[in-house]
């Protein structure tokens, strides 16, 4: 990790030809620095307050700007900061920077505002990953599970958590100095209260990170079923564009289509698929081992039968043989146009015994069924702790360390139950606390700061 003291400088808006650009500049006599590009000082300046100044370097006027002054404590990394809005100009901001650095600045790493805003105790480390996510949003339920985070969601459900287990920590600790005694200051019953309660938040906590996962990554859609049964049909009914090629001809999708809709707010990755069948070349044969791989790694499988083509038993053995999919699984009962008496009770049934959630009958030709599939899809796949105050879990690195709390709990109340050792029970409720502590980094490693703070981008 780099000296934390430096003063440091980068664009903090993104690269290319705009109206306006900000260059970000922080850390300890960072105000002297400026004024040297300035005729009139900022250096007694107030915090929280903006001047319009003329930039100079060493060969002349380089623009006007207007400079916010931030003065530590209150500023976003906790030191000393001036944001420079100077005009779009790459030149303009490139030689800003190279007056600033020949000064005494260096260029920031990635995230480094962000890291010396947690070191500084400006932000914990989960409200300093959500930042991340904040601004890689890309819909209204990321944006609000990442708003939430920032603003302390997940820190206060840990501090809650860790107050509980601090309390009877440090009481077997304190029994361990007495053990010759054979005293217990920690009264088992309400220990054992506590952990379960703690436990049971922990486990609630772990349950949402496949609803968490998806509002920030998308829920990912595959359209299944085999060759000719309308996927590509009704892929590009969802999207309203000729996105897949559509054909009579059977096999026509070989590899797999991708592209996002939203809806209410969600982000939904659709996949359209090649037709499940015995291949008849190793293209195809690859694009159904594709297929199959895109069907397990999602939250829902939309499985497509064209109820014109194919008998209702043929439609539970298709589906049995996907019964080991880690997956949803929802019936399109597709080209219901082409029937002419459709019996959707008894397509139902079949596709109920042959393990799938549900089944909606459809036409892929009728444009009046877009909303009819986009609101079955929704109201199948919205996530209603989204749209509540329930806190998610949506990092993956979040979710392990949960993960090891819970294991370390449940060996906390399995050494209270077996009486094993207080040595065992004080070490699995440090473990606890400590797993619980890596969330929001009262307990962390340089490398682990590396590794978080490396994937922000430059500036933030």
């Amino acid at each position: 990790m780099k000296n934390r003291h430096d003063i440091i400088v980068a664009r903090a808006t993104p690269a290319g030809v705009g109206a306006v650009a900000m260059v970000r500049v922080s850390g300890k006599g960072v105000f002297g620095l400026v004024d040297c590009l300035l005729k009139k000082p900022v250096s007694n300046a107030e915090s929280h307050t903006a001047y319009f100044r003329a930039l100079w370097d060493e060969e002349g006027l380089v623009d006007e700007a207007l400079l916010t002054v931030f003065k530590a404590p209150h500023g976003y990394t906790g030191d000393d900061t001036v944001e420079i809005s100077t005009h779009g100009s790459p030149y303009i901001v490139d030689r800003l920077i190279q007056a600033l650095c020949r000064q005494g600045a260096r260029p920031a790493d990635a995230g480094e505002f962000t890291l010396r805003a947690f070191l500084n105790g400006k932000l914990d480390l989960a409200q300093a990953e959500a930042v991340a996510d904040l601004i890689s949003s890309e819909s209204a339920a990321s944006h609000k599970a990442a708003l939430g985070q920032l603003r302390g969601g997940i820190s206060s459900e840990i501090s809650l958590l860790r107050t509980r287990l601090i309390d009877f920590a440090a009481l077997i600790e304190l029994e361990l100095d007495f053990s010759e005694e054979d005293v217990e200051f920690a009264k088992r019953d309400e220990l054992i209260a506590s952990v379960t309660e703690t436990l049971d938040k922990v486990s609630t906590l772990l349950q949402t990170f496949a609803h968490g996962n998806a509002v920030k990554e998308g829920v990912q859609v595959v359209f299944a079923g085999r060759p000719n049964a309308g996927k590509s049909t009704l892929f590009n009914l969802l999207l309203q564009e000729e996105r897949a090629i559509v054909s009579d001809i059977a096999g026509t999708t070989r590899d797999a289509l991708e592209d996002v809709l939203m809806i209410e707010g969600m982000r939904y990755r659709l996949i359209d698929t090649a037709g499940i069948r015995e291949a008849t070349d190793t293209i195809e044969k690859l694009g159904i081992e594709r297929t199959y791989k895109y069907m397990q790694g999602s939250a829902v499988v939309l499985y497509v039968a064209d109820v014109s083509g194919t008998k209702q038993q043929e439609l539970t053995a298709d589906l049995r043989a996907l019964s080991d999919m880690a997956t949803q699984v929802w019936v399109l009962g597709n080209k219901t146009d082409l029937v002419e008496s459709f019996d959707e009770t008894a397509w139902s049934e079949a596709a109920k015994a042959g393990g799938a959630g549900g089944f909606m009958g459809i036409s892929g030709k009728n444009a009046g069924d877009r909303q009819r599939l986009r609101d079955y899809l929704h109201s199948h796949t919205a996530f209603k702790a989204v749209l509540g105050d329930q806190t998610l879990i949506t990092n993956q690195r979040h979710f392990h360390a949960f993960l090891k709390a819970e294991n370390a709990l449940q060996r906390v109340l399995e050494a209270i139950e077996t009486g094993i050792s207080k040595e065992m029970l004080a070490f699995d409720l440090r473990e606890a606390l400590a797993a619980l502590g890596e969330v929001t980094g009262e307990i962390t490693t340089e490398d682990l700061l590396g590794s978080i703070f490396g994937k922000f981008c430059i500036g933030k």
